[in-house]
């Protein structure tokens, strides 16, 4: 597996951390900060294939989840190069919530695999170029783009236990309604996300809400409950060329520092 890692920061930051060689796949100083490799996972019956990027952080270094708050950095992917690769689906397992200069981010700050679903075009090997662009921070943030060339084998399987752990700890989807209330503001939209769900397990109950594929930036939500019912109220300001919304598409997740439950689609 070819194993390609590139700095994507300023000037001042590339000199506190200088890059060790390629083949390594990591940056040094006194430790490591990041480490990505792609797993290979096994082929289901159906013909498609699971995979798992597996990410390892240094003590006390974070990465971001697919909506990072407005305290972090959005992660980028693409296949692009790849062989007997129709399409790649990236599924992301519960996050935690940081709070940093008042701000807040959702991700990781630990060792984290993203599974992998992937369709092959043909029923062989599948050549995957992967180009990862994630953001990781500690007391600085540092944009990082990994290239990885690994071929995903149409028979055996290994990475069983660490993708299926990864799996698990998928948010669930509850059955159950989003009702939204869309008002105009003088800098966008006030949106009020409703839905009938016990409370979770743990603590620290909040949500995000995203609209996925839009090009709307969405403030972190007012999270209230009162009894099964909770509301998340958030403000959002569309910068698509389009001056429609699709709430169609909303996605609220609930969160704890144990459990997280995902809702799709406005009523």
């Amino acid at each position: 597996m070819k194993r390609t890692v590139a700095l994507l920061a300023a000037p001042l930051m590339a000199s506190l951390l200088p890059l060790v060689p390629a083949a390594a796949q990591e940056y040094a100083t006194t430790e490591s900060i990041v480490q990505v490799e792609l797993l290979e996972g096994w082929r289901e019956p159906d013909g498609s294939h699971y995979a798992g990027i597996q990410i390892n952080l240094a003590p006390g270094w974070r990465t971001y989840w697919r909506a990072p708050g407005d305290g972090g950095i959005p992660t980028r992917v693409s296949w692009e190069g790849s062989n007997n690769l129709k399409d790649a689906q990236i599924h992301w397992p519960r996050p935690g919530v940081f709070r940093s200069s008042g701000m807040r981010s959702v991700g990781y700050d630990e060792s984290v695999v993203l599974p992998v679903h992937v369709a092959p075009e043909t029923s062989g090997d599948i050549n995957a170029q992967l180009t990862l662009t994630l953001g990781v921070c500690k007391d600085i943030c540092i944009p990082v783009r990994v290239t990885l060339d690994q071929t995903l084998p149409s028979k055996g399987a290994a990475n069983i236990a660490m993708i299926n752990g990864a799996l698990e700890a998928l948010p669930e989807k509850a059955d159950a309604s989003l009702s939204c209330a869309i008002q105009t503001t003088e800098e966008g939209y006030k949106l009020a996300v409703s839905a009938m769900l016990p409370e979770l397990d743990g603590r620290g109950e909040t949500s995000v809400v995203e609209l996925p594929g839009q090009d709307v930036w969405i403030s972190e939500p007012v999270f209230d409950r009162d009894e099964d019912w909770i509301i998340s109220t958030v403000r959002m300001i569309n910068f698509s060329e389009s001056d429609q919304i699709d709430l169609d598409a909303l996605r609220m997740t609930v969160l704890t520092t144990t459990s997280a439950v995902e809702l799709t689609g406005c009523n």
